[in-house]
């Protein structure tokens, strides 16, 4: 029905689309188009068959509408009826097959575990068959490879031997050249002191004279302002002054004295005595080492 309605308003909107077109055109000018007219009105015409067909149409598919959806109905129940039958025949047939299936399938299960067992047995037989030979081969390569360590031992050792003198004079040789030299600094050192001794006392000498000058301009000038500063113990004072800056002078003068005596002898001695002490703890492991 409403596919009916649908039809029947698109066929009046179709004419009443016409009509007015053709009226549009009959107001205009007679004279300017009969030919036109003419095909306005026809086409008018097949408009109006085109919505009558289109009715005809929808009247035939409204009678055939019922008949076509008990078809349709009708298919779907056998379709389904179609299934449900091959369900059930798949499900006897499965019943029917489960026993034979259930014996095949134990039936394998045990021929495979027959399998199993036989290569167990196999590999054990092989296993054992070839322990033997195994053993043997395992304890010759053991002694093969213990020959082979003994043999590389031995000849380490006499390698170490045949080198061992060639070694150990070249470390002697080492040695002594090592406490040689060590020696011959220590002399080398010893001399450089002695040669530079000179120089050194003149210019110790030369500082104790300038410093006892000082101590003797120093305790004049003390006397001087002692003097200056009181004439009664002037005489006396100028007197212990001068006397006790004599023995100063002279306590100066014998210990420098004495100093340029002694120096020479106790220097080269104490570096003679360092120098000989020091070559003999570099001598004492050379000679150990050999």
């Amino acid at each position: 029905m409403k596919k009916l309605t649908l039809l029947v308003l698109s066929a009046a909107f179709g004419l009443s689309s016409a009509a007015g077109f053709a009226a549009t055109n009959a107001s205009a000018p007679a004279a300017s188009a009969p030919k036109a007219k003419a095909a306005k009105i026809h086409h008018a015409k097949k408009g109006e068959k085109k919505v009558e067909a289109s009715a005809q149409k929808a009247q035939a598919a409204d009678a055939s509408a019922p008949a076509k959806k008990a078809v349709k109905k009708h298919h779907a129940k056998k379709h389904a009826a179609k299934k449900v039958d091959a369900s059930a025949q798949k499900a006897q047939a499965a019943d029917a097959s489960a026993p034979a299936k259930k014996a095949a399938k134990k039936h394998h299960a045990k021929k495979h575990a027959a399998k199993k067992v036989e290569a167990s047995a196999q590999k054990a037989q092989a296993a054992d068959a070839s322990a033997p030979a195994k053993k043997a081969a395992k304890k010759h390569h053991a002694k093969k490879h213990a020959a082979k360590k003994v043999e590389a031992s031995a000849q380490k050792a006499q390698a170490a031997d045949a080198s061992a003198p060639a070694k150990k004079a070249a470390k002697k040789h080492h040695a002594k050249k090592h406490a040689a030299k060590k020696v011959e600094a220590s002399a080398q050192k010893a001399q450089a002191a002695d040669a530079s001794a000179p120089a050194k006392k003149a210019a110790k000498k030369h500082h104790a004279k300038k410093h006892a000058a000082k101590k003797v301009e120093a305790s004049a000038q003390k006397a001087q302002a002692a003097d200056a500063s009181a004439p009664a113990k002037k005489a006396a004072k100028k007197h212990h002054a001068k006397k006790h800056a004599a023995k100063k002078v002279e306590a100066s003068a014998q210990k420098a004295q004495a100093a340029d005596a002694s120096a020479p002898a106790k220097k080269h001695a104490a570096k003679k005595h360092h120098a000989k002490k020091h070559a003999a703890k570099k001598a004492a492991p050379a000679s150990a080492a050999n």
